[in-house]
């Protein structure tokens, strides 16, 4: 579990901000509003949402880092047009059907953006539980590492498979 942390660690770290937030909001509706179930659903599908758009944007970016800089730019425009016309699609159906509050469910689409404003933090979280090293290995290249710490790596001799 920790490897899949390690990877995808900037997702986790903003799914932890988003539920956070979620906790937070869904306290304070719960002791403002009297049709709780109308507020909290609405709530919970913004925040559902919100763990998806983060998800998605994660894979839009890998998707956008493997094609060409033309590709980048079309792949990245056309995932936040998916995202962002879902997100209005979403609330656009809760408004007209009326199972749910649009206002409750654009604040739990809103704790991503106060999610990315609190990922610093998150991220010292993560370091302790992952260890600081690990990440620094994870985003410093190797031949990086040892100009900054004159390490020598070890490497193995195809002969005889003696490490020199």
């Amino acid at each position: 579990m920790k490897e899949k942390w390690i990877e995808h660690y900037t997702l986790i770290e903003l799914w932890i901000g988003v539920l956070v937030f979620g906790i937070v909001a869904e306290i304070v509706l719960l002791a403002a509003f009297d049709n709780k179930a109308y507020h909290s659903a609405g709530l919970l599908v913004g925040v559902i949402g919100a763990i998806a758009m983060a998800a998605h944007m994660e894979h839009t970016i890998n998707r956008a880092l493997s094609v060409g800089e033309a590709g980048a730019e079309k792949t990245m425009r056309l995932g936040y047009l998916l995202r962002y016309f879902t997100a209005a699609l979403v609330m656009i159906a809760a408004a007209l059907s009326g199972w749910a509050d649009p206002i409750t469910i654009f604040v739990g689409l809103m704790t991503l953006k106060l999610s990315a404003y609190i990922e610093p933090y998150t991220h010292k979280i993560s370091e302790k539980v992952c260890g600081k090293e690990v990440f620094f290995r994870e985003m410093v290249s190797a031949e990086e590492q040892d100009r900054l710490y004159g390490k020598k790596k070890e490497t193995e001799d195809p002969a005889d498979g003696s490490k020199s």
